[in-house]
């Protein structure tokens, strides 16, 4: 089946960029003209074979699925644990790391009797976690109290993942050099809309795990011989 590559050019220069790959480093590992990969990442329409598709996300080091978006509907972590799975704690440093270039989370607040859990477009900002909503939504309801923030990443491949989770109050921010400050980060909402209200969980507490795979000791290599 052919790509449709309006879509697909679109996940092909993301996850480009995500690997800091020029076009020519993504060329040479799919056997492909660098001046072609140019193209397919601009090009409205074009028909990939499927030797072609899966050399270029091999590439990219992802699945033609993932490139064709047919997992977009899919929760990730669909599959099973790897052959040598490995929980660590993250320290500080690590979990900050992981949210210093934004993107998305999920709010964590309680609503009338239960929690609720809502996916925002962040900002990690000194520390803390900044994201806009709507003035008189259910969000901005939440200023003043006791939250949480969590942010995950599955590689499903790999069988590998981490998770940071902050805790903190979250308030309105109101003062207008602080606005100033968040407005430079570029926070945009994916559902759009006025969404002027702008909020700041000052972080009170942050953990975060990671599960990877462990490499074979050299006794373990081999089996028991």
């Amino acid at each position: 089946m052919a790509a449709r590559t309006g879509d697909l050019a679109r996940r092909v220069a993301h996850r480009r960029r995500e690997l800091h790959l020029s076009y020519d480093e993504v060329a040479r590992r799919a056997e492909m003209h660098a001046d072609y990969v140019e193209y397919l990442e601009h090009a409205p329409f074009v028909a990939l074979g499927p030797g072609a598709l899966q050399r270029l996300a091999s590439a990219l080091e992802t699945t033609v699925d993932d490139l064709r978006g047919g997992t977009v509907d899919r929760p990730p972590g669909p599959g099973r644990a790897g052959p040598h799975p490995h929980l660590d704690v993250l320290s500080r440093e690590e979990c900050e790391a992981h949210l210093a270039g934004g993107g998305v989370g999920r709010f964590v607040f309680i609503s009338s009797d239960w929690p609720v859990a809502l996916p925002v477009n962040f900002r990690f900002l000194d520390g803390d976690v900044v994201f806009r909503t709507r003035t008189e939504g259910l969000l901005a309801a939440a200023a003043g109290t006791h939250v949480g923030f969590e942010v995950d990443h599955i590689d499903d491949a790999m069988s590998e993942g981490w998770s940071v989770l902050i805790g903190g109050l979250v308030r309105l921010v109101d003062d207008s050099h602080e606005l100033e400050q968040i407005a430079a980060l570029g926070v945009e909402p994916w559902p759009g809309g006025r969404r002027e209200a702008v909020m700041r969980i000052e972080t009170e507490a942050i953990t975060g795990r990671r599960i990877r795979q462990r490499t074979k000791s050299a006794g373990e290599v081999g089996g028991d011989g």
